[in-house]
């Protein structure tokens, strides 16, 4: 009876407590290993005890400063074609934590058109919701990119150049590193830090004159000044420029290309070849009064325009033509005697057939005249 009193509760007892045991053992298990990770000290530096969500986490945003956005160089086709653009940006930390913009992978596009792809260490520290600037200068090549030459011109003549960045941003906070997927990071639009302006171009008195190369063939001679105010060098030329004496025209010539260095000033001489026998009598009539030496208007209209890296060409605005009025001084109606001929004298051919250098100017000033 004992034996079979304590064998049921034996039995009873097999039953239910293993089932009992298993539930318990593995919640103490649990909870044991919990406590482990939680009370259990790191074994190195950096090792993850405890993770605790804090919030989204926010990529940074760049905005670009326009004011300090340009392009820094355009090489010359045939020099490379490269472009260079100095992108200044504001950096800012939308995240209530301390992180590290460690690296920009990048696309640059000029007017919608990928010019160049690299990445930028950037290294920038940011506090919490603050903001630093950042810049750097992206290349690129344009040599297979012939359709945005001009348009890259445009941008030193004062037209803006559409640009973006495109890419995605490496960063870190304290104990992670994120990468952002590909999207447009800034956009705008931009000139170019060197300015292109157009040239200033008027006829100078002093050294202009009319003469004689030999009885048939009178010459005007008329001394352009041609003064480049910007900070890029280019060529100016001249198209279909017709001289006209009392509104008569009575020749024409094409000039150029006269090389312009930036802020420089210079001149040059239009001569002015006239053939007698395609003069009709208002022309001849003009002709002669110029010769007689009386004072007149001289006038030079035509297309002036300049040439910019040999990409592309502008127009010089010339309203109503170059304007100048001839020196009243008297000039021989034949050619003068060279140096063999009798009777021949230096000064006597050089005041009667030329403006002397030092004569009083119209326009005194050595510059043309301000926009």
């Amino acid at each position: 009876m004992d034996a079979s009193r304590r064998a049921t509760p034996r039995r009873h007892a097999g039953a239910v407590r293993p089932a009992l045991s298993v539930r318990h053992g593995a919640a103490l298990a649990l909870l044991a290993a919990l406590l482990l990770v939680a009370c259990t000290p790191p074994t190195h530096d950096g090792e993850i005890t405890s993770a605790t969500p804090v919030g989204d986490v926010f990529a940074p945003r760049l905005e670009v400063e326009p004011e300090h956005t340009f392009i820094e160089r355009f090489d010359p086709p045939g020099a490379g074609a490269g472009l260079a653009l100095a992108l200044a940006t504001v950096v800012r930390n939308p995240n209530s934590f301390p992180i590290v913009l460690d690296r920009i992978d990048y696309r640059l596009l000029i007017a919608d058109e990928v010019v160049a792809e690299s990445h930028f260490d950037a290294a920038l520290a940011l506090g919490a919701n603050g903001s630093a600037a950042l810049a750097w200068t992206l290349a690129g090549d344009l040599g297979e990119q012939r359709a945005l030459w001009s348009q890259v011109v445009g941008a030193f003549a004062g037209v803006p150049l559409p640009f973006a960045v495109e890419g995605r941003l490496v960063f870190s906070s304290q104990s992670y590193a994120f990468t952002t997927g590909t999207r447009r990071l800034v956009e705008g639009t931009v000139l170019s830090r060197e300015s292109v302006r157009a040239p200033r171009i008027r006829l100078e008195s002093a050294g202009s004159r009319v003469m004689l190369l030999h009885a048939n063939a009178p010459v005007v001679a008329l001394t352009l000044l041609a003064q480049n105010p910007g900070d890029v060098g280019y060529f100016l030329t001249g198209r279909g420029l017709r001289l006209e004496l009392n509104d008569v025209q009575i020749a024409e010539l094409d000039l150029g290309p006269l090389p312009l260095p930036a802020g420089d000033i210079v001149r040059t001489e239009l001569s002015f070849v006239i053939d007698r026998s395609r003069l009709d009598e208002r022309a001849a009539e003009a002709l002669e009064e110029a010769l007689a030496g009386r004072r007149g208007d001289v006038r030079v209209l035509g297309d002036f325009a300049y040439d910019v890296l040999g990409v592309d060409s502008f127009p010089v605005v010339v309203t109503d033509g170059l304007v100048l009025r001839l020196p009243a001084r008297a000039l021989p109606r034949q050619a003068p005697p060279g140096p063999s001929d009798a009777g021949y004298d230096d000064d006597e051919a050089t005041d009667s057939a030329t403006e002397p250098d030092d004569a009083p100017d119209d326009a005194p000033d050595d510059a043309p005249d301000e926009d």
